[in-house]
């Protein structure tokens, strides 16, 4: 009997417990279809704010790098002046010589290979020649991957000279390009451009820190160029002839037309190829004759931009340019 009743409790307690265990199992809760869409949302919201949040940091990390980059071809550029008396020259006359700024700084950018190769002999090498990656801004392009459709190597910044009024570039040219002898051509920035007399002789503008009479502070050496976007690396008129070239405007440009951000422009041969600018969001890195680099707005004023450029034009730029 009392087995009996004993078997009957554990089979009613083994019952009891299977019913207990399913109502627990049947209490928990799984993700209704609603619950997920809102964390999936809410997921997608966290994304949408972090990530203009991390392309705004690797921006910065560019404009820093592009920044680093003037750094390094200033102190070049006084490095330059410090052994020879006089700034690097910024291209011989005629048109399509070699020789630009950028070929003369090489040794002391830790391109001593590089350099010995622009000789006599062997002037044209260097414009097929991949420049060093601090000719180039991140925001844009890198020295290998970026050949004119001539072959030719590109970079993103140049010198500065100033125009004799304001959105002027009829004296740009002035060389033998218009027929009035490279002589002549009133360069007054930082970076003076001559020509070669029969001997072979370099004859013209040498520039010298002593004839930076506006300031040093005051006066922009290099600064980034404005390029088309879509020709990043093909090339385009005025960026199309290489780091190396020794007249054009892929390495001098002109402070007489306002600094802009990179954009798509149709005027090939026009004014748009002679313009400071960057592929930065507002403004441009540009480097001055104390060594420093600055980020200079795309709103300054376009009179006191053409004063930068001029080494001794006697006019006042104010500090909060």
């Amino acid at each position: 009997m009392l087995r009996s009743f004993l078997s009957f409790v554990f089979r009613r307690g083994s019952v009891l417990m299977v019913k207990h265990r399913f109502s627990v199992r049947s209490n928990q809760k799984g993700f209704t279809l609603v619950e997920l869409l809102v964390v999936i949302a809410i997921i997608g919201i966290l994304v949408g704010l972090l990530l203009p949040a991390v392309q705004a940091a690797r921006e910065a990390a560019r404009r820093m790098q592009c920044s680093n980059n003037l750094k390094q071809q200033g102190l070049a550029i006084q490095t330059h002046h410090d052994g020879f008396k006089y700034f690097p020259p910024g291209g011989l006359a005629p048109w399509g010589s070699v020789g630009s700024w950028a070929t003369h700084i090489l040794p002391y950018i830790e391109q001593s290979t590089l350099a010995a190769q622009n000789t006599t002999n062997n002037v044209d090498v260097l414009r097929y020649r991949g420049g060093p990656t601090v000719f180039f801004c991140p925001s844009r392009r890198g020295p290998e991957s970026n050949i004119s459709q001539g072959g030719r190597y590109l970079m993103d910044y140049a010198a500065a000279t100033p125009a004799d009024r304001p959105n002027s570039w009829d004296q740009f040219w002035y060389g033998d390009t218009w027929g009035l002898g490279w002589e002549k051509a009133p360069y007054n920035g930082v970076i003076a451009r001559g020509g070669v007399d029969a001997t072979g002789k370099y004859i013209g503008a040498k520039s010298k820190m002593a004839n930076i009479t506006d300031g040093t502070s005051n006066t922009m050496v290099v600064g980034e160029k404005q390029l088309n976007p879509v020709r990043y690396k093909t090339g385009d008129w005025h960026d199309d002839a290489g780091w190396a070239d020794g007249w054009d405007p892929d390495v001098i440009r002109y402070t007489g037309f306002a600094p802009n951000s990179d954009r798509l422009y149709d005027n090939q041969g026009g004014w748009e190829g002679y313009r400071f600018g960057s592929a930065h969001s507002s403004g441009m890195n540009i480097l001055l004759a104390d060594g420093s680099v600055r980020f200079l707005g795309f709103t300054v004023d376009l009179n006191i931009f053409n004063r930068l450029g001029h080494r001794e034009d006697g006019g006042t730029i104010p500090d909060d340019y």
